[in-house]
Parts: structure tokens; C-alpha cells; sequence
């Protein structure tokens, strides 16, 4: 039976064992499990989690990708689906599951699901949680979604080092953390810190990209390192973790966020040129480890 109500998320009866159960289950269902974040924010995280879930649908993948930013979610509206309608099914056994809303951005991508509550709040209300409201919401969003089989599970994590990154990291098994940083010094410091957390969580794969590398001016054509220069290299240098690239300023990026049109869809530019690169490095990667186990 399909509803038009989207579930409660303190819908009677969903225990924690039976939505751990679920979440477990459908997993099973995900090659790989890839956490995309950063040590603070105003780096570029979102948008570095859309075009690598976009430029991995462009290459054939299906992808999911989940927003665990509760408190400030924008990947539907990234993905141009955050007026998408979203359907519920009914099981046998009384639980809801959300039916994610896709888009292929008219063929361009294998479809893309998407989860975000974003969706199922107006965009200027406030989510106003304590920390185990955000982490019911937050398995609910993994457990309670109709995901099924996918190539890569996007997770796009809230800023810093928090409740939620500690939820989806102790109930799923990560296969890969893509840490990202700009190249300043204050942002380098912080980053280090996402680095090791993912250390510390036993994360089998963990990378840098180095989001507003450095700016081509659309005038005179010369490359200008607005926040300095090498600073991921470094810092994936230093911590012993793989260093995925660069992704310079593009101005058609605000644009193209705004509009619901990741930038990796625009070939022609070099930041999509530089997703394209960084997610099939990502994918020789993640292969790699895989022939291994």
C-alpha cells in the first residue's frame, strides 16, 4: 500500500532492535559506504558529496545519497528534488518506508536517490532537536528508506566531529571517509581532526580533497590561489592518507548549485573536469581494497 504521508519518526512500535535490524539488512545491499566530511564548515562539503554522488552516477554507478545534516540540510535542493513529493509504503508488519525521490537530470545519470529532511520540512523552519531525537531521525533515514541495491552510498555529513557522524559510524561500516578542506591554514587545523576521528573509527579507506583550490580568472585566464596554495597535499601528507585532488572555484558553481544542476554535469568547466577525475580515483581505490579482503 503506497501513502502520500510521509512516517512519523516516533512512529509506535520501531524499537531500536527492529530498525537496527533493517538498517543491518539493507546494507548488505551497498558495495560501498562513503562518508563525505569536513572538521568545520563553509568549505564546500555538501557541494563536494553532490558531484562526487553525480559524477559516480555519470560513469554508470547507481548511487544513493543521504543527507545527515539535520540541522542543516540542502542536498535535495542541490539535487533539484526538494519539492519532490515523498511516498511512504506500509509493510506487513506495520513500519513505514520512505520511497526516496530520484532524478537523472533528463538522462545525463543512472538515477540518483536522495534522503534528506530537507524534504519533509519548509525550508525556513528550524529543526530544533536534543542530540537522541537527531539520532532516531537519523537511523530512520537508513533504516526506514527504500534504498535497495546500490553501487555507492553517499553520506554527507554535518559539520565538526559530533553526534551525528558518531551515529552513522557506529551502525554502518564505512568503507571510505573523503575528508574535505580548503587550502587555508585555519581550515587545515580542523580538518586534521576529521581525519583522525575516521582513524579512530577503524575507517578502511580515508582521502583528501582540497575543495576552492584556487581560482582561474575568467579575465585574464591566470590561476589566483585565493586561500593559499598545497594545503591538502600537506595535510594528506602528514596524517599518511591519500591525497584525491583539487577542485578549483568555478563561478558557474553558485549558479549551478542554486538550480538544482550539480557543476559536474557542466563538462566544459575544469572543477568538472576535476570530480570526474577524483571519483574514478576513488573507484580504482575502493576496487583495490576490495580484490584484497
Amino acid at each position: 500500500m503506497t501513502i502520500k504521508t510521509p512516517p512519523s519518526f516516533n512512529v509506535p512500535g520501531l524499537g531500536v532492535d527492529p530498525l537496527t535490524q533493517r538498517i543491518k539488512e539493507k546494507e548488505k545491499q551497498w558495495k560501498y559506504k562513503v562518508a563525505v566530511l569536513s572538521g568545520k564548515g563553509g568549505v564546500g562539503k555538501s557541494t563536494v558529496a553532490v558531484n562526487l554522488a553525480t559524477a559516480l552516477a555519470k560513469q554508470g554507478y547507481f548511487v544513493g545519497i543521504l543527507d545527515a545534516d539535520v540541522h542543516g540540510p540542502n542536498v535535495a535542493k542541490m539535487l533539484g528534488v526538494e519539492n519532490a513529493e515523498v511516498l511512504a509504503e506500509k509493510f506487513e508488519d506495520g513500519h513505514f518506508e520512505m520511497i526516496p525521490p530520484m532524478n537523472d537530470f533528463l538522462g545525463q545519470t543512472t538515477p540518483i536517490k536522495v534522503m534528506s529532511m530537507g524534504l519533509m520540512v519548509p525550508e525556513d523552519q528550524p529543526i530544533i532537536w536534543r542530540g537522541s531525537l537527531v539520532t532516531k531521525a537519523i537511523k530512520q533515514l537508513l533504516g526506514d528508506v527504500k534504498w535497495g541495491s546500490l553501487d555507492f552510498m553517499i553520506v554527507d555529513f554535518p559539520p565538526g566531529t559530533g553526534d551525528q557522524i558518531l551515529t552513522v559510524t557506529q551502525t554502518i561500516q564505512l568503507d571510505a571517509a573523503i575528508i574535505v578542506t580548503t587550502p587555508q591554514e585555519v581550515a587545515l587545523l580542523d580538518t586534521g581532526k576529521a581525519v583522525n576521528m575516521m582513524k579512530q573509527m577503524n575507517v578502511p579507506y580515508i582521502a583528501v580533497i582540497e575543495n576552492m583550490s584556487y581560482l582561474i580568472c575568467p579575465h585574464c585566464g591566470n590561476k589566483i590561489d585565493l586561500f593559499g596554495e598545497g594545503g591538502g597535499e600537506k595535510l594528506a601528507k602528514k596524517e599518511g592518507v591519500d591525497f584525491l585532488g583539487k577542485v578549483p572555484i568555478d563561478l558557474k558553481a553558485r549558479e549551478a548549485s542554486d538550480n538544482g544542476i550539480p557543476i559536474v554535469l557542466y563538462e566544459d568547466t575544469p572543477a568538472a573536469k576535476a570530480f570526474m577525475e577524483i571519483a574514478q580515483k576513488l573507484v580504482t581505490k575502493l576496487e583495490e581494497l576490495k580484490k584484497k579482503e
